[in-house]
């Protein structure tokens, strides 16, 4: 008995080491036929703009993290990346926005998917433009800034003498080291010249944010910023993630067959209803502008019918997919369809925390360039089939530890259980344990 439960702990303690992202966060998604997009009469983007033309597609099974990435688990693979030499830090020195900020990139023996190129902003702030187009020039970067809620900030950080091989952390609010409210409260307005800030006068809104009142007593803690979507990810930097873990970004159709909830819900809410108070979503239902809000935890509210968190609202989502406005008509009857052709933007889904209503909507397509990434751009991940399912003791499709906390309950009492004999000995022993880690571990 006494070694079988030190081999439990022993297993079990590797299980959780391992560089792998967990079976027990990603939910089974049978696959079938479905239609994708909307008709035109329905559509509520701008005028002119139509890209969501229905066709039918088939999509083999396949699992999707219940929710989007958190700062943790960003942290957690920056860690092991960093250790195994596939990431590094520099400052960012050519001319452009980016100049003078602190960027994870890909090193040298990273994938060529991503190698030399950045990943993550680590010095990323809130968006600071003209939101109302106040000077009537269209220009978002010049004239009169209305300041985001300055909460929408990266919340990883890096110190590259820490000796845990903690390299990365998530930051904490309230820890005048990680953050100077104050100072991250100082802005310019632009000058009539796009990303030029009139150095003249500078200004501060400190006093406009009631998260900031009492301070430090209103702010988020550092173990709930640890559970908030990873922002400032550009595509980059989500399919670094997948690559290290094997797993995928989702593609177009899956992100919008799972949304469905497969009940073909319009809004990709819970059960495809959108209320106006953030019970829903979190998005900008007061229709501010800009929004005072941020980015929440990612259970936030309650799942669709495929156990899915936040499909809708609180970080927009990037996937897999190359946009292309009639890549829709070309895939009619595809199975399995992912747009390969690069067109210099990738596919973003189910619109964020600041953003308005029509972009929560299960087929709602938007896009931006691969190298982008602000305080609105998150992404959740996905595992792909052929899903061998020996070892799945419990039957739900899914092999985790709850498989191995029942063989050992088993085991223990002197119980047998066919499905639990994993190597087919007519008996039950830690061999049966060591077969199912494996099996948890590796996939195998």
């Amino acid at each position: 008995m006494k070694i079988i439960l030190s081999t439990i702990v022993l297993l079990y303690g590797v299980l959780l080491s391992q560089d792998a992202f967990p079976d027990s966060l990603l939910m089974n998604i049978e696959g079938g036929s479905f239609t994708m997009g909307e008709p035109e009469t329905e559509f509520q983007g701008p005028p002119g703009s139509y890209d969501a033309f229905v066709h039918t597609v088939t999509l083999s099974t396949f699992q999707m993290s219940e929710t989007e990435i958190t700062n943790e688990q960003y942290a957690q693979f920056l860690n092991a990346a960093y250790e195994n030499g596939l990431v590094e830090v520099h400052l960012e020195t050519g001319p452009g926005p980016d100049m003078g900020k602190f960027f994870v990139y890909g090193s040298d023996e990273a994938p060529v998917d991503y190698s030399g190129i950045a990943i993550y902003n680590l010095s990323g702030t809130r968006v600071m433009k003209d939101h109302d187009n106040g000077d009537g020039d269209n220009d978002s970067f010049t004239g009169v800034i209305e300041p985001e809620n300055p909460l929408n900030i990266a919340y990883i950080g890096f110190s590259e003498l820490d000796e845990s091989n903690e390299w990365f952390y998530v930051k904490d609010p309230a820890n005048p080291e990680d953050f100077d409210w104050i100072e991250l409260t100082n802005y310019y307005n632009y000058t009539t010249i796009s990303y030029q800030e009139d150095t003249s006068i500078l200004l501060n809104d400190y006093d406009n944010w009631e998260e900031l009142a009492d301070y430090p007593n209103n702010l988020p803690t550092v173990e709930n910023v640890r559970n908030w979507p990873a922002t400032f990810i550009r595509w980059y930097g989500a399919k670094a993630f997948t690559l290290f873990y094997d797993i995928d970004l989702p593609s177009e159709a899956q992100w919008e067959y799972a949304a469905q909830g497969g009940s073909e819900f319009p809004y990709a809410t819970l059960d495809g209803n959108v209320h106006n108070d953030g019970t829903s979503a979190n998005w900008n239902y007061l229709e501010e502008n800009p929004s005072r809000g941020h980015v929440l935890d990612v259970y936030l509210n309650e799942p669709n019918p495929y156990g899915l968190y936040n499909m809708a609202g609180n970080v927009w989502e990037w996937v897999e997919d190359w946009y292309g406005a009639e890549y829709y008509n070309n895939s009619d009857g595809e199975t399995d369809p992912i747009n390969i052709v690069d067109t210099g933007l990738k596919v973003r889904r189910g619109g964020s925390w600041n953003y308005h209503m029509s972009t929560l909507k299960s087929s709602s397509r938007a896009v931006d360039e691969q190298f982008k990434g602000n305080d609105h751009f998150g992404f959740r991940v996905v595992k792909n089939g052929p899903f061998d399912l020996t070892g799945d003791i419990n039957q739900d499709s899914i092999i985790n530890v709850l498989d191995l906390v029942i063989v050992v309950d088993l085991i223990l009492t002197l119980q047998y259980n066919d499905l639990v004999d994993m190597n087919s000995d007519n008996a039950l022993d830690v061999l049966d344990i060591v077969i199912l880690v494996d099996i948890i571990l590796n996939g195998v």
